[in-house]
C-alpha cells in the first residue's frame, strides 16, 4: 500500500517527505468510550487510533464508532513551534465562533453533503477537531442539542 501511495506520488509530482510516516497508534485516543456515552449520549466502540508525523510535528487522530451512523472522530495537529496555527485557515466551509470561548473555539459550517458536527479550537502548539457523525444536519433542533453535548467534553491538547 505505501509503494502505491509513493509512486501515486512520484508521479504526479507531490512532495511526499521521508519523514511522514503512517502507523497505528492508540496516543490521539484520548477519550474513553464511557467518556463519549456520558457527555454526547451514545455508546460507541472503543477507538481506532493513528499517528502521522511530518516534518515539524505530527497529527494524531481517532476514530471512535457508534450504532448505525453514529461515531465520533477526535484529530490533533500538534506542532514542534507554538503558534503555528492562525486559526480557520485551510478548512472546508466556514468558521462559526462559539462566542466567549477561551480557546477562540469554532464551529465548522457549510461544508454540503459532507457537514457535521465539528468543534475545533487551538491550544498551545495544538489544533484539535472533534467531529460528531449521524446527526441530522437539516434539524436545527438536533444540531444545536448536540453542539451542547460536544462542549461538555474535556478539552485535549
Amino acid at each position: 500500500m505505501k509503494t502505491r501511495i509513493l509512486v501515486a506520488c512520484a508521479m504526479t509530482g507531490i512532495a511526499f517527505p521521508v519523514a511522514a510516516q503512517f502507523k497505528e497508534s492508540k496516543e490521539g485516543c484520548f477519550y474513553t468510550p464511557a467518556a463519549i456515552e456520558a457527555a454526547l449520549g451514545f455508546r460507541v466502540a472503543d477507538g481506532r487510533g493513528t499517528e502521522v508525523g511530518f516534518p515539524g510535528g505530527k497529527s494524531l487522530s481517532c476514530t471512535y464508532g457508534g450504532a448505525g451512523r453514529n461515531g465520533v472522530m477526535l484529530t490533533v495537529e500538534r506542532m514542534d513551534k507554538p503558534g503555528a496555527f492562525g486559526g480557520a485557515s485551510g478548512m472546508a466551509g466556514k468558521a462559526e465562533p462559539v462566542a466567549g470561548d477561551p480557546d477562540k473555539a469554532y464551529w465548522q459550517v457549510g461544508q454540503g453533503d459532507l457537514t457535521d458536527v465539528a468543534l475545533t479550537y487551538v491550544r498551545g502548539n495544538s489544533r484539535t477537531q472533534v467531529r460528531v457523525t449521524g446527526v441530522n444536519m437539516k434539524d436545527k433542533a438536533a444540531v444545536e442539542a448536540m453542539r451542547a453535548r460536544v462542549l461538555k467534553l474535556p478539552r485535549v491538547s
